[in-house]
């Protein structure tokens, strides 16, 4: 009778961890706890602004709160930075260094990690270089394969054209812009994108964003505006600070009508407000929303003449009828507030006033940092600037991806 006993608790044992190990797989709010988090370092000579000291400065902060994973493809250059790193205070005992044979910059966009409580899997998007460039020359599509082979993560494809900056979530919700999952997966219904994402993240509803601003928009914006952009990424604009609350981006009246972008941009985050506001939860209930003030596009904004290195290879066809070498551009960052990191114990954030620009611009910096705090009480809020990094078309979040415990 004893050992009929035993055999029924280790029967029922084994039922119990083959029940926990099918646990469906979902990919967790940012604010659940992490086993790590990936970043990378990596030569990118089409920034016009060098920001290998802005990224350097995550890095470090990173490492002082969690394991951090740096993704790197050149020696010399990751020996500069292991230097310039122990100079910033990293943690050096918390970063591990891995080399992949090809540039993988940006480690939101071609890499997800999905989870089931026990075991972690790579979620893998096809990668159209944002629906823009020609993705021949560029790798960032390989990561979820080297991971596979170098690492043994498993992977769970998923079929769409996507990056992982198009993604926002909470424990049951997706919001997404619906003109950037039409515009990379145009072989697909709308309907069809939604029941892939909502099965692969382990959610039950999508909010559909129908425009994004053009802030983020790669190359020609409006006008003689021009700039890097991800081309409809919603942690630009767009986050949940907690299941029922969502911070949106604005644009002030006074900021409004001080160039053609920013009176553009106004408009969309008015009806992306809109459409916020009407959303309902799961539940049916409205979602509290708060509003956070863009910075002041035209401060950031510098004019030069567009030349041969300046991305003036990277334009297409339509692009060039609208604007020729020698012609002048206005050339913008990708900035927002909404581009920030959360992980264990912190949240990295961006801040943009500096000496001489106006009061106004400080008082957003200081709003940011107060929502946070707020909705993130048991969390250090850490910001600096992050502008450089903005540059190449991204921002803090951009630049980092979590893997969840």
């Amino acid at each position: 009778m004893k050992i009929i006993g035993i055999l029924i608790l280790l029967f029922f044992f084994s039922c119990s961890r083959s029940n926990e190990s099918n646990k469906n797989f979902i990919y967790p709010p940012e604010w659940e706890p992490h086993k790590a988090i990936w970043t990378d370092f990596n030569f990118e000579p089409y920034n016009a602004v060098p920001n290998e000291q802005a990224r350097l400065k995550l890095i470090s902060i990173l490492s002082r709160n969690i394991k951090t994973k740096v993704v790197y493809n050149n020696d010399s250059l990751m020996e500069f930075g292991k230097e310039k790193l122990k100079e910033l205070s990293a943690n050096i005992d918390s970063l591990e260094f891995i080399k992949l044979p090809y540039q993988s910059s940006w480690m939101r966009d071609p890499l997800m990690f999905i989870s089931n409580g026990e075991q972690v899997k790579v979620l893998d998007f096809e990668w159209s270089c944002y629906g823009v460039y020609n993705c021949d020359e560029d790798q960032r599509g390989l990561l979820s394969n080297t991971l596979q082979d170098l690492k043994g993560y498993e992977k769970d494809s998923t079929g769409l054209y996507l990056e992982g900056g198009a993604i926002e979530v909470n424990s049951n919700t997706i919001i997404a812009y619906k003109a950037l999952a039409t515009q990379r997966n145009p072989d697909r219904k709308i309907e069809e994108v939604e029941r892939i994402l909502l099965d692969k993240l382990g959610k039950e509803q999508i909010i559909w964003l129908d425009e994004f601003p053009l802030i983020d928009k790669p190359m020609i914006k409006i006008d003689q505006f021009i700039g890097q952009g991800a081309n409809g990424h919603i942690d630009v604009t767009t986050r949940f600070l907690n299941d029922t609350t969502i911070l949106a981006t604005v644009i002030s009246e006074n900021d409004r009508d001080k160039n053609s972008l920013l009176s553009h941009d106004y408009e969309v985050f008015q009806k992306n407000l809109a459409q916020l506001k009407a959303a309902r939860q799961p539940n049916g209930e409205p979602y509290n929303i708060v509003t956070i003030e863009a910075p002041d596009y035209s401060l950031y904004e510098y004019s030069t003449i567009m030349t041969e290195p300046v991305y003036y290879g990277l334009l297409d066809e339509e692009s060039r009828e609208k604007i020729s070498l020698g012609d002048s551009i206005r050339f913008v960052p990708a900035l927002e507030y909404a581009n920030f990191t959360i992980t264990n114990g912190v949240v990295i954030a961006s801040e943009y006033w500096k000496e001489g620009m106006p009061e106004s611009e400080k008082d957003k910096d200081e709003k940011l940092r107060a929502i946070l705090k707020k909705y993130f009480p048991n969390r250090d809020i850490v910001t600096y600037d992050a502008l450089p990094i903005n540059w190449g078309g991204g921002g803090i979040h951009c630049r980092t991806q979590q893997e969840p415990k």
